[in-house]
């Protein structure tokens, strides 16, 4: 058929050549001009009849190609693409179904960053309910560049301003670009399908979707077990593109850049802010002009972190040769020879790259610790160890505190309260060390004047089940009965279990004899339980007219007082006076350490600004609505000055705070207390402590000084069958490897870097 075509074109052209000619021969004379118009009939006749003879041999050969069913068939599907095409994705964006499941599922699928005390980024953690294990950090911004190239090399016909709906307005505004689909493909391919089929007697095509087709494919893909089809994706390619083509497409960028694998890792795919920050150790801001290439590149042929590492050095000198045929293609890149030479040149990177900032933490990347650290979220479980198990258990609880939910909010960024390189070198000392004790739950923090946690160690614990924690409910009942008015020299009825069915103590004086009263400083000294339900009730004391029983009651607004402004937790449908006379509260030692503190604080600085224990010491996140995710993040901090009610207050006033001091001190008193082995041990001295055993729930709980300042601790540990004796020994150890990491930092530091290095 070009044959045909071309002799046409030789002969309209061969005609018109002689023509000019003629009239250039002859023009001169009235007698020339006569005879060109004679002789124009003539000419005009027999080429005419030339073509129509050329026609002929065309419909002959139609006709022959139409037999055999060559042309029919593409034209059918040019058609039938065309019809299929404008059937599908007409009409409106599916608003409901992507505002309540595809929204929602980015949200909690945007991995949130975490950044240690000193602004270091430490890795990533999934959202609270996240359905995902690899979920991709949220981007703030597409680079430029990136974006333009991506645009050439893929889309050049994306048009944010397109929000035409139906045929007839697109082809008012940009029939290209509608609807996420580029109207005029099918006609294209078509095309390309008729040539192909010509030249190369083959029926193979290769398509060119959109990007919100890919964006579309890879969201699906990652989110369904099973592909879905085209007729499926083409439905959502409309929902996609006008819920996110707002503020020149800004949240149609993220999308497509965070959704996208640009490389795999143990068959996971990873966004662009997850590949720049690992490829390059630097975020999507800092990256250079040829970085940027690159992962364009890697965008059309991604890199996977496995095999050998010569399929890895060949994987990488593909995406090389991609990269510079996209600089050499592209009609937007001015400095194309500069760049070319630029990427040729780049080495593989030595993956993974980790940020020079927290090599400090890691020593070295060697062959045993790399792949622990060649992804984000596995970077954060290295580097966090166990904290970040409750790290996530509290952003949770921050998350139902403030009413975050995926058409709110979307939490990006959390800030530690805590120094991660010191905290790490800790969890690894602390494993070492107490691996040989076989102990199955274990916890250990260690919070300073301003509430950070400068020491955080957990083992096989959740919010799940919480512990009792026994007789430490004696820590909340001083605070109590020294509030009534109690002191030291206080006593009570220690009369038997079965006493505690007399709610109101009426009839107890007679059941105790003058052997049964116990003061105040020798029954908080004990391990026991407190026996003294209805020391709610009366106290007998002695003083100058004599000694006298009080019956004054604590009344149950006092308790809740505490139980609002103590984080504590009753046993569900108890009576609150019986939790704290039997020591039936029911705490995470998260909750513990932060009730703890606030009393550590308010007997020994009270005079002094407050601040709340806390883990995270602020989050970033941006406000949802409409669908649309706002331009600027907003912060919430944890971090600040605590204001203290005065209700709460009046637990320490200065005379209150002698009694309480010399209560909670009493159980490491050298004639009373069990923990004698406390009271000044390797250059700290202990405020305070208290202990309790209550079946396989140990627990040793107290305040230190140290440089004159003020610390609290909690230590919990659970095994079964683990005795009273054996309990004790291990608390020891684990205080005093605890005590060790704060006195002597660099040590333990050492002692890591001295393992890494050595390679063992």
């Amino acid at each position: 058929m070009n044959d045909v075509v071309w002799n046409v074109k030789l002969k309209m052209n061969s005609m018109f050549q002689e023509l000019k000619w003629h009239l250039g021969l002859k023009r001169r004379s009235m007698q020339g001009y006569m005879e060109l118009t004679t002789l124009f009939p003539k000419v005009l006749g027999v080429y005419m009849l030339a073509l129509l003879i050329d026609l002929g041999k065309t419909l002959v050969l139609l006709k022959n190609i139409i037999r055999q069913k060559v042309i029919l068939i593409p034209l059918f599907i040019m058609l039938s693409l065309l019809s299929y095409y404008l059937f599908l994705i007409a009409g409106e964006p599916d608003n409901k179904k992507f505002d309540k499941k595809f929204l929602p599922q980015y949200y909690y699928n945007s991995a949130i960053e975490i950044r240690d005390q000193e602004h270091r980024l430490a890795g990533s953690l999934a959202q609270p309910e996240s359905s995902t294990v690899n979920p991709s950090l949220f981007i703030d911004e597409v680079p430029t560049l990136f974006w333009t190239l991506l645009k050439e090399r893929h889309d050049p016909h994306l048009n944010f301003d397109n929000n035409a709906t139906t045929f007839f307005e697109a082809l008012l505004q940009n029939p290209r670009y509608y609807n996420g689909v580029d109207i005029l493909e099918p006609l294209v391919q078509s095309k390309n399908l008729i040539k192909n089929i010509i030249t190369n007697q083959s029926f193979t095509i290769q398509s060119n979707p959109t990007l919100t087709q890919q964006l579309v494919s890879s969201f699906m893909n990652r989110y369904r077990d099973e592909p879905l089809s085209n007729m499926e994706k083409l439905k959502l390619s409309k929902t996609f593109y006008h819920k996110l083509r707002a503020d020149n497409g800004r949240n149609f960028k993220r999308w497509v850049s965070s959704e996208h694998s640009f490389f795999f890792f143990e068959n996971r795919g990873y966004g662009l802010r997850d590949t720049a920050e690992i490829f390059f150790g630097k975020s999507l801001r800092q990256l250079t002009e040829a970085q940027q290439i690159m992962l364009v590149a890697m965008y059309q042929k991604p890199y996977h972190l496995s095999g050998s590492m010569k399929i890895q050095e060949h994987e990488w000198s593909e995406i090389k040769r991609v990269a510079i045929s996209i600089v050499e293609e592209s009609e937007t890149v001015s400095n194309a020879y500069f760049l070319s030479s630029k990427i040729a040149k780049m080495s593989k990177p030595n993956l993974p790259y980790f940020p020079d900032e927290l090599m400090e933490v890691i020593g070295k990347i060697t062959s045993k610790n790399r792949e622990s650290i060649s992804t984000l979220p596995l970077r954060s479980k290295e580097l966090l160890k166990s904290t970040k198990d409750v790290i996530t258990q509290e952003l949770d609880r921050l998350y139902k505190t403030f009413g975050i939910t995926p058409q709110t909010k979307l939490v990006t960024n959390i800030e530690l309260n805590f120094p991660l390189a010191n905290n790490f070198y800790f969890n690894n000392y602390l494993t070492e060390e107490t691996d040989a004790l076989g102990i199955d739950k274990l916890w250990v923090s260690v919070v300073n004047e301003e509430g950070e946690f400068i020491r955080l160690y957990q083992k096989n614990l959740g919010y799940q089940n919480p512990p009792q924690i026994g007789n430490l409910a004696k820590l909340f009942t001083a605070m109590l009965f020294v509030d009534r008015g109690d002191k030291y020299y206080s006593t009570y009825c220690n009369k038997s279990q079965e006493g505690f069915a007399d709610p109101t103590g009426t009839r107890g004086v007679s059941k105790c004899n003058s052997n049964s009263w116990v003061d105040a400083r020798r029954l908080f000294a004990t391990e026991k339980m407190l026996p003294l339900y209805d020391g709610f009730v009366r106290y007998k004391q002695r003083d100058k007219r004599g000694e006298k029983i009080y019956y004054e009651p604590i009344y149950a607004k006092k308790i809740e007082l505490l139980y609002r402004n103590l984080w504590l937790q009753t046993l569900q449908d108890n009576e609150p006076r019986e939790d704290f006379g039997l020591g039936k509260l029911q705490m995470t030692p998260l909750d513990f350490q932060v009730s703890l503190h606030k009393i550590t604080q308010m007997l020994y600085r009270p005079n002094e600004q407050f601040y709340d224990a806390k883990l995270i010491k602020k989050l970033s996140f941006y406000n949802i609505k409409n669908s649309h995710i706002a331009e600027k993040p907003a912060h919430l901090s944890f971090h600040a000055p605590s204001a203290i009610s005065p209700a709460f207050e009046s637990f320490f006033t200065s005379d209150k705070r002698v009694t309480l001091k010399t209560l909670l001190k009493s159980p490491i008193y050298r004639d009373y207390g069990t923990l004698r082995w406390m009271k000044n041990y390797r250059n700290v001295t202990f405020e305070f402590a208290q202990e309790s055993h209550r079946t396989d729930a140990h627990w040793l709980t107290g305040s230190f000084k140290k440089s004159g300042k003020h610390y609290s601790f909690v230590i919990y540990l659970g095994k079964k069958n683990l005795s009273k004796a054996e309990a004790k020994r291990v608390m020891e150890k684990i205080t005093e490897l605890t005590v060790i990491s704060i006195n002597r930092p660099k040590d333990i530091r050492h002692r890591y870097m001295e393992r890494v290095f050595s390679g063992e």
